[in-house]
């Protein structure tokens, strides 16, 4: 028995994060984000189907959100109450990962239900230990014991 398909969006608009976010799950074992999306606009109309995303053949819905709160547009905060509210995603599994180490963005986020919250490390080891940590809280299988 396969297990399902893990699909992670990532909503990340620092290309240089995005490629470091991508070593440290690959050293970690979990699966790399399967579409990142800079602009948090973007995101919602990426889970809404909307637009140039309405083909959910080529635009699947990701199992789940790893999120930035700073992004253009639309804040990580913005499409955090968006999900829980207005979404065919209430239940999407959604760890921050962000710069904002401010008190009120992280009870904000946790208010919203999410899996874990991350203030992004500065070195790549402490990337790595959140990589192990997020595919602990999401209960990743690592991408060797995937069939």
């Amino acid at each position: 028995m396969s297990l399902p398909a893990v699909r992670i969006l990532l909503a990340e608009d620092d290309p240089d994060d995005v490629v470091f976010l991508g070593k440290a799950f690959q050293k970690v074992g979990i699966p790399k984000p399967f579409r990142v999306l800079a602009d948090g606009q973007d995101v919602i109309s990426y889970l809404a189907g909307a637009g140039e995303y309405a083909d959910r053949e080529g635009h699947p819905l990701p199992t789940h959100l790893l999120l930035d709160l700073k992004l253009p547009r639309r804040s990580g905060l913005d499409i955090l109450s968006w999900i829980r509210k207005d979404s065919r995603v209430p239940t999407l599994p959604v760890i921050v990962l962000t710069s904002s180490s401010q008190a009120q963005d992280r009870t904000k986020a946790e208010g919203f239900g999410v899996s874990g919250y991350f203030v992004k490390p500065v070195t790549q080891t402490e990337l790595v230990g959140t990589a192990k940590t997020i595919a602990t809280l999401w209960n990743l299988p690592p991408a060797q014991a995937r069939a």
